[in-house]
C-alpha cells in the first residue's frame, strides 16, 4: 500500500500527521512516496513509524521522489510501542512518546535524540542500496572480463571493453570497504538508541557497567 506526499517546490507546510498515521494500522508492509522537496520530513516520518511499531527498511529513488519502505516490527518491544502510541493517539489526537520510566545510567552514554536515530536509519537504508548497486557493478565487471577473454585476439575490441571494464572491476573490488565505516557508525547509533529506549520504557533492566570487562 502506498501513500503519496507530493508538494510543489517552495511549499513549506508541515506534513499531515493524520495521513501518515493512518497507514500505521497493523499491515505487514507499506510504502510512502515523498517528493524530494519534502526531504526534511523523512526523519520525522521514520521516527513516527518507530513509535507506531514499524521499522524503516529501504529507500528507493525516482525522478524527483523517494520511496520509503516500512515493515511491521513484530518483536515484543515493537508491539509495546505500537500499543502505547495507538492508545495515546486515540485518546489525545496527537502522536508522542511516553515519559521515561527509568533514568539512563551514566555509563550508557549521552541520550541519543530520536531524530538522530531516525537519520541513522535513513542512512542505513541508503547504504544498503549503494552496496547493492556496487555488487551489481561487480557482476557486470565479471561479464566484461569474460568478453575480453573471448575477444583476446582482437585489439580493436579489447581496448574499448577494458576502458569500460576496469572502472567496474575497481568498484567491485572496493565494494566491501567503501561503506563499511559509515555503516558501523550508523548501526551503532541505532543499536544504542534502541537499548536506551528499552531501558527508559522499563522493557529491560539497565545493563551493568561491568558487562564489557
Amino acid at each position: 500500500m502506498e501513500v503519496s506526499l507530493r508538494v510543489t517546490k517552495g511549499d513549506h507546510g508541515a506534513v499531515d500527521d493524520r495521513e501518515i498515521i493512518s497507514y500505521f494500522d497493523g499491515r505487514a508492509t507499506f510504502d510512502i512516496t515523498i517528493s524530494n522537496g519534502r526531504a526534511w520530513d523523512v526523519p520525522k516520518i521514520i521516527d513516527m513509524a518507530y513509535e507506531f511499531g514499524y521499522t524503516f527498511r529501504f529507500v528507493y529513488y525516482g525522478p524527483g521522489i523517494q520511496r520509503l519502505v516500512f515493515e511491521r516490527d513484530d518483536g515484543e518491544h515493537g508491539r509495546s510501542r505500537a500499543w502505547w502510541s495507538v492508545a495515546h493517539y486515540r485518546q489525545y489526537g496527537v502522536w508522542g512518546r511516553p515519559q521515561p520510566r527509568v533514568s539512563l545510567p551514566v555509563h550508557m552514554g549521552p541520550r541519543i535524540d530520536p531524530l538522530e536515530a531516525a537519520k541513522a536509519r535513513y542512512a542505513l537504508g541508503m547504504l544498503r542500496n549503494k552496496a547493492w548497486g556496487l555488487r551489481v557493478s561487480a557482476i557486470l565487471a565479471a561479464l566484461i572480463a569474460i568478453a575480453v577473454w573471448s575477444f583476446h585476439d582482437r585489439v580493436e575490441v579489447i581496448i574499448p571493453i577494458l576502458l569500460v571494464g576496469v572502472p567496474f572491476v575497481l568498484v567491485g573490488a572496493l565494494t566491501p570497504w567503501l561503506p563499511s565505516k559509515r555503516l558501523r557508525r550508523h548501526q551503532q547509533t541505532v543499536e544504542t538508541f534502541e537499548l536506551q529506549q528499552a531501558v527508559e520504557r522499563g522493557f529491560i533492566p539497565p545493563p551493568s557497567p561491568h558487562n564489557e570487562d
